[in-house]
């Protein structure tokens, strides 16, 4: 064993980044030496070489490396089996969505269980945490990791570790990294000139007079008449081409013979996209995002065998956007659907232009008030470990009581403003229509939220080796209340669990897991669950046969299987209770009226949690001291998943069908890692790294009405699998028209779309739509991280790359002239009699077209891309120069989040972030020091 030892201690001295743990791995890091790295797992840790389940982890270092205000969009691409879909850009609110291994449900929550510091949370509050109080985010993904969490570990668990105080003297960091961000993508729209043409062109194709007269037109081209025929440009009127953000964070660390201690104070602040309105007007405010965290983490060593943890850590964020709504949404659908031609910015000095459809933009956000939010959030966590080797050695018990809150209050001001139409006379004077009018500000401070958590834990461990044979085992009981202010009842959840784990010379390894949880969800005698799960491994290399080998230095293949719940099944709280709604009753042939109750949806006094039984299967490996491998394939079959009971309960039953656990799907996929680390003797250093995950889901029952079309079910098809009208073209005259089926939206035209008959009935309707494409969730994620170190240079990024996944273009942005609003460059290759042969959009109407805005084909597309999530390059000066300035080392470095991306959407959006607030890239300098 002594060899086996000093073996991994040289692979160590060969892996670059050892405090990352897995930073890229599909399970443990074979990065750092399998006997001596430590993996989180449930309520514990284990070292890697044990570990039998499916793990994989990131350093918080790694995590610091993309520069954005919420810490969930730091894990594009980072952690194998973890799906991270960006929503937004705007600070505050730029929320990503998380799936763990692809999604298991297709009516109850597919968001992962989360864990800080071992207690339970929630995802709001992840998002307020920064990277730099963070040790390591951990994905929990088979049924061994996730077992003893039972009912609530069936979506994967992610855990959070912060950071603690190392031993040594005192040491102080301070960093600063300052900025600026841009919108990755603006949409394309054309300007008033092609506007107008193009209009005149829909016109005539309604058979309608033309709106814009050849004067107005050439006024338009000329822009000698920016009052009657203004060109605005509402993006570049409303947006900044650049808003600031910077961070600033001071962390410190040490310890003394009885405690250890890390404390932590960082800002961060990002500027909207919107320009700075404050200065211009007393009834607005700047958009503006400021985040406070602050940590203090404490272990005490109270006595020689007992133990004290104190975890303190918090934010305060303020938030304030101009205009009447939380986020800038709002103001984005407004810039996307006045025409540039509708009215100017300023009909005469302090004065705004706009219509009685449409307000003005820039109006908007310099004069209808504006909402600002204080949020705050406080996690406490304290523990006590009582050594018990007087009754056996390696053994111990912990108890501990974990506190969070999160508290957000809203001022919203508001107010209404003039906005003028002008018009001349016949005398040629300038006239003025008014809408709306100037009033004063208006309060209201009775809006906020508000939740808090607190829970109670017990566990007994147990860590003893006898000669060959070891044994890791663990037992607890919890309990947890949450409750959100305004809700009906607290939730609460009660349960206990334990892991067993044994090995026979680090060679052969067996673990038994299990949770047994209640919930009060759920009716009397049916409020517990137990769950259990097991694994085996076999590290391959500490087998004779290997040991000696220079080529082979670490081998394990493992598996498990076990049955896990999720009791966030969605519905409404306690359907096993019968509702009933009020309403009234006629009687009589003179209909009167009574008031009176009567039953609401039936009662299901079976309800339960989904259940799902996973399998794992996989292997670690690291060959010639440099190379890095891992691979894992699962099986998940989730059942009892809640439906509507179409086929179980026929419509004449004569009441309304209750939610029922009926529903299956299975989900399957792999990971995998590859990693080639250099010589770290050398001066230069470098290693590049990839990985890739796979998650395919298939509906396998899901109760559903009956179908004349087998086409029509979704059963067999991945959840959220697009039903669509399938496109096969345009219409190329009236002859074609006459030829094909008829399409029953509204009369069409040459140049419309033309849709496929899938049940050949000569009738396209509701019943032709048709399974197409795929969902915008990726069914694969690719990851490439790289980096180099060379005379105190440094340099490191990360691709991320989504493959299968379809988007679906919509709305003002794509639809031309909805409402007469705008219309993009897309439209640009409009059919017409003379370009119907290279068309790539529909004939232009004046209208809503029912036809060509029907649910199509025609507007999917394919989603993939390959972006750049980070870039970062530093130097370090040299220690000898850093001390003589009284440092103990300083780097400056210049870094780069979301500069590009490569996909199939002709750079006129984000493949992720179609509409709305825009995605946005950072550039930032910063210099990290070290007292």
């Amino acid at each position: 064993m002594g060899k086996y030892i000093i073996k991994y201690k040289a692979i160590r001295k060969h892996s670059l980044m050892a405090l990352v743990i897995g930073a890229c791995c599909c399970n443990t890091s074979t990065a750092q030496t399998p006997s001596d790295s430590i993996n989180q797992v449930g309520f514990g840790t284990q070292p890697s070489w044990m570990t039998t389940g499916a793990v994989s982890s990131i350093s918080g270092k790694q995590l610091e490396k993309s520069f954005t205000t919420n810490i969930a969009n730091t894990l594009f691409g980072q952690l194998p089996g973890l799906t991270v879909q960006q929503n937004g850009g705007e600070p505050g609110w730029d929320t990503p969505s998380i799936n763990i291994r692809g999604l298991g449900t297709f009516y109850g929550s597919n968001e992962p269980f989360i864990v800080i510091d071992g207690f339970q949370s929630t995802y709001a509050f992840l998002q307020q945490m920064a990277p730099q109080e963070i040790e390591s985010i951990t994905l929990l993904k088979d049924a061994t990791a996730t077992a003893i969490y039972g009912s609530k570990g069936a979506n994967g668990v992610l855990l959070v570790t912060t950071k603690r105080g190392q031993e040594g003297k005192l040491k102080i960091n301070f960093s600063i990294q300052a900025g600026f961000q841009q919108a990755a993508r603006l949409p394309e729209f054309l300007g008033s000139y092609d506007y107008a043409n193009l209009y005149n062109e829909a016109l005539a194709n309604d058979g309608l007079d033309p709106l814009y007269s050849a004067a107005d037109i050439e006024a338009y081209r000329t822009g000698n008449d920016p009052l009657f025929h203004p060109d605005v440009d509402w993006y570049d009127a409303v947006l900044r081409k650049a808003a600031p953000i910077q961070n600033y964070n001071f962390s410190a660390s040490g310890s003394s013979k009885t405690f250890r201690y890390y404390v932590l104070f960082n800002v961060i602040n990002s500027k909207g996209l919107f320009r700075k309105a404050e200065e211009m007007s007393d009834y607005t405010k700047n958009s503006n995002y400021t985040r406070y965290n602050f940590r203090t983490n404490i272990d005490v060593n109270l006595s020689k065998r007992l133990t004290a943890t104190v975890l303190l850590g918090g934010s305060v964020e303020d938030k304030a956007n101009p205009g009447t709504n939380e986020d800038g949404g709002s103001i984005f659908d407004l810039m996307s659907s006045v025409a540039p031609n509708a009215f100017p910015v300023y009909v005469s000095p302090g004065m705004y232009g706009g219509s009685s459809i449409y307000e003005n933009p820039l109006g908007n956000i310099m004069q209808k008030g504006y909402i600002s939010s204080n949020g705050r959030s406080v996690q406490a966590d304290l523990k006590l470990t009582e050594q018990l080797d007087f009754i056996t050695k390696g053994l111990s018990i912990t108890g501990a009581i974990g506190f969070n809150t999160y508290f957000k209050s809203y001022s919203n001001k508001t107010r209404s403003y003039a906005r003028y139409s002008i018009d001349r006379d016949n005398a040629g004077e300038i006239v003025y229509t008014k809408f709306g009018d100037n009033t004063s500000l208006s309060g209201d401070e009775s809006s906020s939220s508000q939740w808090r958590n607190y829970s109670l834990q017990a566990t007994l461990n147990y860590n003893r080796t006898f000669g060959k044979h070891g044994v890791d085992a663990l037992f607890m009981g919890s309990y947890n209340d949450y409750v959100l202010t305004g809700s009906d009842l607290s939730r609460k959840n009660i349960g206990m669990g334990g892991r067993f784990t044994y090995d026979y010379d680090k060679r052969y390894i067996a673990e038994f897991t299990f949770g047994y949880n209640g919930t009060e969800n759920f009716p009397r005698g049916n409020r517990f669950g137990f769950f259990p799960a097991g694994s085996l491994g076999w590290v391959i290399s500490n087998e004779s046969f290997l040991k000696d080998n220079d080529i082979v230095n670490y081998l394990k293949i493992k598996g498990s299987y076990g049955m896990i719940g999720n009791d966030n099944i969605g519905g409404s709280r306690f359907m096993f209770d019968q509702y009933y709604n009020w309403g009234a009753y006629w009687f009589g042939t003179s209909n009167n009226q009574t008031d009176a109750a009567f039953e609401g949806t039936k009662a299901n006094p079976l309800v339960t949690w989904e259940k799902e039984k996973k399998l794992n299967l996989g292997f670690e490996a690291t060959l010639l001291n440099s190379i890095d491998l891992s691979f894992e394939y699962f099986n998940n079959h989730r059942y009892d998943i809640l439906t509507v009971p179409y086929r179980t309960i026929p419509s004449f039953a004569g009441f309304s069908r209750p939610m029922m656990n009926l529903g299956k799907v299975d989900n399957q996929g792999l990971e995998a890692m590859a990693r080639y680390t250099s010589n770290q003797k050398k001066e230069f250093t470098y290693y590049v790294e990839a990985t890739a995950w796979l998650a395919k889901n298939k509906i396998k029952y899901n109760d559903e009405a009956l179908q004349v079309n087998e086409y029509l079910y979704g059963t067999g098809h991945p959840i959220n699998q697009p039903f669509m009208l399938e496109a096969i073209g345009f219409f190329k005259d009236e002859q074609d028209i006459l030829d094909s089926p008829t399409q029953t939206f509204t009369d069409v035209q040459p140049g419309d779309i033309k849709y496929k008959d899938q049940n050949n009935d000569g009738i396209i309707d509701n019943n032709d739509y048709y399974p197409i494409g795929k969902t915008s969730m990726p069914e694969l994620t690719l990851g490439l991280r790289a980096g180099f170190k060379f005379k105190g240079f440094d340099l490191s990024f990360l691709f991320q790359g989504a493959v299968n996944r379809s988007v679906y273009l919509s709305g003002k942005y794509f639809h031309a002239f909805q409402n007469d609003g705008k219309i993009s460059s897309i439209a640009l290759g409009r059919w017409t009699p003379e370009t119907a042969e290279t068309a790539t959009y529909p004939r232009l109407s004046s209208n809503n077209n029912l036809n060509n805005y029907q649910y199509s084909s025609f507007w999917q597309r394919n989603g993939d891309f390959l972006k750049l999530r980070n870039i970062e390059i530093g130097y370090t000066i040299p220690k000898s120069l850093a001390h003589k300035i009284k440092l103990e080392s300083a780097r400056i470095f210049l870094n780069g989040t979301n500069l590009f991306s490569i996909d199939h959407m002709d750079g006129f959006t984000d493949p992720e972030v179609l509409t709305g607030y825009p995605a946005t890239r950072a550039i930032s300098m910063g210099v990290n020091v070290q007292l």
